[in-house]
């Protein structure tokens, strides 16, 4: 992502779950902030049938399976989360949060867990406006944002300048990132995570397959999704295999709990529906704790 802008790519994100949950039914996953959290454009687009179906639906239906993929990814981790808080754990980190909602939608059961926001400061500014338009200036509660740029600075630095507690478990959440880091960012991102996790914390985030690893029926949505990335200014740089995972998460001082493929997520999450929303092959998701 350029320094000087805001990512497009999370503003897509948001849009599609403002979509899903205007369009789709039943639902997989559910944001009423997500249409207030997305561009202007995306508002208008989402808001009118008239725009929404040939736009989205239309020019864009063959993208379709990549609203799946972000739906899945958003629902598992909110049900990783909530299992971690019924454990006892009292703080979440979103890395990359994008205009992700969590902070506003506040279910009950994150009362008293403290949410951190680490992102881009570009992103984060237009974020930060947008909710102080939603709450009238008051903001989130339990809600601290803290800016950063994965690439020139280290998350322990970040998290310094924040009321992040050390000590205490915490949920490392990482989706929809490491694709666009160079293999050092991540390596160093995640030994940061570690150095500030303390033991049975967890950390939950999402990779892309490398191509030869990908079904050859279903190169397509990837090869598209990857260009209009590349288009909004947000490259696609870096792919693992499973095993590769696991050593990355392992050298960083994690025991992996779980790899959970796409195509078991679809089964679990999507199902057989009569909107055909379905999932984009080639990702899958780590959950793993912290020794």
């Amino acid at each position: 992502m350029r320094s000087h802008r805001h990512s497009r790519t999370a503003e897509a994100t948001a849009a599609i779950r403002a979509g899903h949950l205007l369009y789709d039914a039943p639902h997989v996953f559910v944001d009423p902030f997500a249409l207030d959290l997305t561009s202007p454009l995306w508002r208008t687009v989402c808001r009118y049938p008239l725009l929404y179906w040939p736009i989205v639906r239309g020019v864009f239906a063959r993208l379709r399976p990549v609203h799946g993929w972000i739906l899945v990814r958003d629902q598992v981790t909110v049900e990783l989360l909530q299992a971690f808080v019924s454990g006892g754990g009292g703080q979440y980190v979103l890395l990359g949060a994008g205009f992700d909602s969590i902070a506003l939608r506040r279910p009950p059961w994150l009362d008293g867990v403290r949410v951190y926001e680490v992102d881009h400061p570009a992103t984060q500014a237009v974020k930060l406006s947008r909710v102080a338009r939603l709450t009238g200036g008051a903001g989130a509660r339990g809600f601290e944002a803290v800016g950063i740029d994965f690439e020139r600075e280290t998350l322990g630095a970040a998290l310094a300048r924040s009321s992040f507690e050390r000590a205490r478990p915490s949920f490392f959440a990482w989706q929809g990132v490491i694709y666009y880091l160079s293999a050092r960012a991540i390596e160093d991102t995640l030994a940061q995570v570690a150095a500030h996790a303390a033991p049975g914390s967890e950390l939950l985030f999402d990779f892309l397959l490398p191509r030869h690893a990908q079904a050859s029926d279903r190169k397509s949505v990837m090869h598209l999704a990857r260009a209009i990335t590349r288009s909004l200014g947000e490259r696609y740089v870096s792919f693992h295999l499973p095993d590769q995972i696991e050593r990355l998460v392992k050298v960083a001082g994690f025991d992996v709990i779980d790899i959970l493929r796409d195509d078991a997520l679809e089964a679990r999450y999507i199902g057989e529906r009569a909107d055909g929303l379905s999932v984009m092959r080639g990702f899958g998701i780590v959950h793993a704790r912290r020794r």
